[in-house]
């Protein structure tokens, strides 16, 4: 019996002993080598330039992770931001947004504070769809840009942020022509007035300024204010002498002219063809004083 209990000791001891031995790291394999930050933010620029948004996320995730990431830190949340940008849908420009934003939250005078608030304007014009549509994202982008120009008046980003804004404001007054052409079309004329007057007012270096003095003057026309639709007319022809809109409203003033004349000869008829008094039928003429 002892000497089944010595053999069976003597078997387990030599199954521990292989066992170790079996898992007993070489000593000819390193340690595993740490990617420097630096290598992982290049990777990750190299995957945005790609198109792989995707790819260049996971890179600065890591940097962001990291204890040693120092300036690299900072660079990855704005890449990562600029990572969501290409993604071109609507959900992907608000997390871009909400990035920029939390950035300059916390670093208002980082020397990337004027990109991330470009970029913010960048993405809104790129949530906006066409002229008939929604013009709440294109309002937030001109502040956006607008705010680059007041706080970043000597950045890199301010000229580019100004063309932008002009960009912006031909956008807007397009989508106030729209709804004027609307009411224009739909016969009332009153609330195509107050689209273009405010188109006129509200911005005065739209590009194509003398169609808005074309459709205004037949929206006045239309509402018979003939004489303020004459001066538009006039202006027009004035303004852009020789082109087609200006031979179309010289045909618009002839024929408001004309109307104006028919409508005097009919007031000249109702004053001096018709009696001022009407004519009392007499046989005496001392009943003429009574």
């Amino acid at each position: 019996m002892r000497t089944l209990s010595a053999l069976a000791a003597v078997a387990l001891t030599a199954a521990f002993l292989s066992t170790s031995c079996g898992h007993r790291r070489p000593k000819d394999v390193p340690d595993q080598e740490v990617v420097p930050v630096s290598v992982l933010y290049e990777k990750g620029q190299a995957a945005i330039k790609k198109k792989k948004p995707g790819t260049a996320r996971r890179y600065f995730d890591q940097i962001t992770l990291r204890e040693d990431a120092g300036e690299y830190k900072d660079k990855a949340a704005i890449a990562t931001a600029d990572a969501y940008m290409i993604d071109h849908t609507m959900e992907s420009y608000a997390e871009a947004i909400s990035r920029y934003q939390s950035f300059l939250a916390f670093h208002p005078t980082h020397p990337d504070a004027p990109y991330c608030q470009f970029r913010i304007g960048e993405a809104y014009l790129e949530s906006v769809e066409t002229p008939d549509r929604d013009m709440t994202p294109a309002r937030s982008a001109r502040d956006s840009f607008q705010a680059v120009v007041d706080n970043y008046p000597k950045s890199a980003q301010a000229e580019p942020a100004r063309q932008k804004l002009a960009a912006i404001n031909d956008l807007l007054a397009a989508h106030e022509i729209k709804v004027g052409d609307f009411y224009l079309k739909n016969e009332h004329p009153k609330g195509a007035i107050a689209r273009y007057r405010g188109v006129i007012e509200k911005y005065p270096k739209y590009w194509n300024l003398p169609v808005v003095y074309y459709r205004l003057g037949d929206a006045l026309a239309m509402d018979g204010q003939t004489q303020e639709a004459t001066l538009y007319y006039q202006r027009i022809i004035e303004t852009v002498p020789g082109t087609v809109l200006a031979k179309d409203a010289q045909k618009r003033l002839s024929q408001v002219q004309r109307k104006e004349e028919r409508s005097l000869r009919k007031q000249r008829k109702d004053v001096f063809e018709e009696p001022l008094l009407p004519k009392k039928k007499t046989r005496h003429w001392w009943q003429f004083w009574k």
